[in-house]
C-alpha cells in the first residue's frame, strides 16, 4: 500500500471510533466528572467514560479536574482506581414494515421496548495541593 492509501483506510477507521471517545465534561447523570469536598484542600474525584475511552485519558480528566478544585498546576492525585460498570437503559423500536399506498408511506406505530445495555468506564482518586 502506498501512503496515501495507508492515509484513507486510516481515516476511515478512525472516524467511526472518534465519537466512542468522551470529552471532558461535568456530570450529565451518566458521564463526566464528579467530586467530593474532604476539605478545604482536599477532594475525592471520578470521571466515567465511554468504555472506548483510555485509562490514561481518565487519569488525565482526573488531574485536570483536581487543578480546577484546588487552582493550583501542581496537585498530588493518589489512590487512583479503575473500575468497568455497566448500565442498562430501556428503549423502543418501532417494528413492522412501512406500508405505501400510492404515493402515501405511512410508518408502523407499533413498538417493541427492549433493553439497551452501555459499558463504562469510572476512574476514581483523591486529590490535594502538592507540598513539594
Amino acid at each position: 500500500m502506498n501512503g496515501i492509501n495507508v492515509k484513507v483506510v486510516w481515516l476511515t477507521l478512525s472516524l467511526p471510533l472518534s465519537g466512542c471517545i468522551s470529552s471532558y465534561h461535568a456530570w450529565d447523570g451518566v458521564k463526566g466528572y464528579q467530586e467530593d469536598a474532604l476539605s478545604e484542600s482536599e477532594y475525592r474525584v471520578s470521571y466515567v467514560a465511554e468504555q472506548a475511552t483510555r485509562w490514561t485519558m481518565l487519569d488525565g480528566y482526573l488531574a485536570r479536574r483536581c487543578r480546577e478544585l484546588l487552582g493550583q498546576e501542581q496537585v498530588r492525585l493518589e489512590g487512583v482506581q479503575h473500575d468497568v460498570h455497566s448500565i442498562t437503559v430501556m428503549s423502543s423500536a418501532t417494528i413492522g414494515s412501512p406500508v405505501i399506498s400510492g404515493d402515501q408511506v405511512t410508518m408502523p406505530v407499533t413498538s417493541a421496548p427492549h433493553e439497551v445495555v452501555f459499558n463504562l468506564r469510572k476512574a476514581q482518586g483523591h486529590c490535594s495541593i502538592d507540598e513539594q
